[in-house]
C-alpha cells in the first residue's frame, strides 16, 4: 500500500498543509487555550455529530430506493465505516468499502450502489456551496485567506467549484432521466475496451447508471435535500459547540462558514482524513472574524480531532461487528473485493 503514489501525493499535500499551518505559532499559547478549555462541551459535541451521521444515512436511503427499501439504522454503520476509511485510507477510498459492505449486506449491485454514493457526494457540494456563498454575502467578507505573502480568494475558489458541481449534477440528471444518452455514453466507452472485458465493462456502467435512477423521482430528491441540509447543519451546530469549549466569540453563521469552507477543500485536495487542508482553512477563517491565531489553531486541531478520532473508533467497531478487520481495509482488500464482485455480477 505505501507503493502507491496517491499515498505519497497525500502525505506530501498533508505536510504541506501542516507546514503553513504551524508557521509562527506559539505553542505556549496554544497550552494555555487548551488548559482554559471548557471540555464538557467537547463531549457533548460528538452526539451531534453523530445525528448528523444518521441523517446522512437517511439521505442515502432515499438515493438508494431504485434498488430496494432499506432501513436506516442499517445503513448508519455502513456510512460510519465508509467514514472512518475515508479517514484512513487515501483517495476517499471509503467508497469503494461503503458500496462493498452495502451491496453484501443488501444484496445489490455494487456498482449501482457506487451510484447512489456519487450522488450523495454531489448532494454535498450543492448543499455546502449555498452555506459558502450565501453567508459570506450576507456577512459582507471579502473572504481573502492569506498563505504567506499570497492571498486566496474563496469566492473565486467557491464559484469555480459550484460550476464543477454544477456540471456533475448536470451530467448525472441527464444520464439518469437519458436511457438514449446513456446507451450512448457505454457504447462510446466500450470502444476502448478489449473485446474480451467488453461484457464485464457494461454490465459495470449500466449497474453504475441503475444507481443515479433516483433523479427521476422528485420526492426522493426532496427529502434527500431535505436530510442533506438538516445533517450539515448539525453538523456546523458541532463546530459552533467547539467554538463555546475556546470561548471563541463567533456568531453561527461563521461556523458554517467553517463547515462548508474546510468540507470542501478535503474534498478536493487528496490527504488522508483532510489533514492539514482541514486545519488551514478552519484556522484562516476563524482569524478572518478576528480570533487570534493561538486560539483558532487551538479551535481547528481540536476541531479535527473530535470529527476523525470517534469514528474511527465507532466505524471499527462496526466492522468488528460485521467480521470485517482493519487490515482488510487497510491493505484495500475490500476495495478489491468490491471490484471482483461487481465483474462477476
Amino acid at each position: 500500500m505505501l507503493r502507491s503514489p496517491r499515498i505519497w501525493l497525500g502525505i506530501a499535500l498533508s505536510a504541506l498543509f501542516i507546514a503553513i499551518f504551524l508557521w509562527r505559532t506559539d505553542f505556549s499559547e496554544i497550552g494555555r487555550a487548551f488548559a482554559h478549555a471548557n471540555y464538557w462541551w467537547a463531549l457533548a459535541s460528538i452526539p451531534v455529530y453523530f445525528v448528523a451521521a444518521y441523517f446522512r444515512a437517511w439521505r442515502w436511503k432515499y438515493l438508494l430506493r431504485p434498488l430496494g427499501e432499506m432501513r436506516v439504522s442499517a445503513l448508519f454503520p455502513i456510512v460510519i465505516i465508509g467514514f472512518m476509511a475515508n479517514n484512513l485510507i487515501p483517495a476517499r477510498a471509503g467508497e469503494f468499502v461503503r458500496a462493498y459492505i452495502v451491496g453484501e449486506r443488501e444484496k445489490v449491485s455494487k456498482m449501482a450502489a457506487l451510484g447512489t454514493i456519487a450522488v450523495d457526494r454531489v448532494f454535498d457540494g450543492i448543499t455546502l456551496l449555498p452555506f459558502l456563498l450565501i453567508v459570506a454575502a450576507v456577512s459582507g467578507a471579502n473572504f481573502d485567506l492569506r498563505v504567506f505573502h499570497f492571498s486566496v480568494d474563496l469566492r473565486a475558489i467557491a464559484a469555480l467549484m459550484a460550476i464543477l458541481f454544477g456540471v456533475g449534477l448536470v451530467l448525472l440528471v441527464v444520464l439518469a432521466l437519458s436511457e438514449g444518452l446513456s446507451r450512448r455514453l457505454v457504447a462510446f466507452v466500450l470502444r476502448f475496451v478489449p473485446a474480451r472485458l467488453k461484457p464485464q465493462v457494461q454490465t459495470l456502467a449500466e449497474s453504475f447508471l441503475t444507481g443515479l435512477h433516483s433523479f427521476r423521482s422528485p420526492t426522493d430528491m426532496f427529502l434527500a435535500s431535505a436530510t442533506s441540509v438538516v445533517s450539515w447543519l448539525l453538523e456546523a451546530t458541532m463546530y459552533y459547540m467547539i467554538g463555546l469549549v475556546f470561548g471563541l466569540d463567533l456568531g453561527f453563521e461563521v461556523y458554517l462558514l467553517i463547515c462548508a469552507g474546510a468540507n470542501l477543500a478535503i474534498a478536493v485536495i487528496p490527504t488522508q482524513g483532510g489533514v492539514g487542508p482541514f486545519e488551514f482553512v478552519t484556522q484562516q477563517t476563524a482569524m478572518y472574524f478576528g480570533v487570534a491565531r493561538d486560539p483558532a489553531f487551538a479551535y481547528a486541531v481540536a476541531l479535527h480531532a473530535l470529527l476523525l478520532i470517534p469514528v474511527i473508533a465507532v466505524g471499527l467497531y462496526f466492522l468488528w461487528s460485521i467480521n470485517l478487520s482493519l487490515g482488510e481495509v487497510l491493505r484495500g482488500r475490500a476495495k478489491a473485493g468490491a471490484t471482483e464482485a461487481m465483474v462477476e455480477e
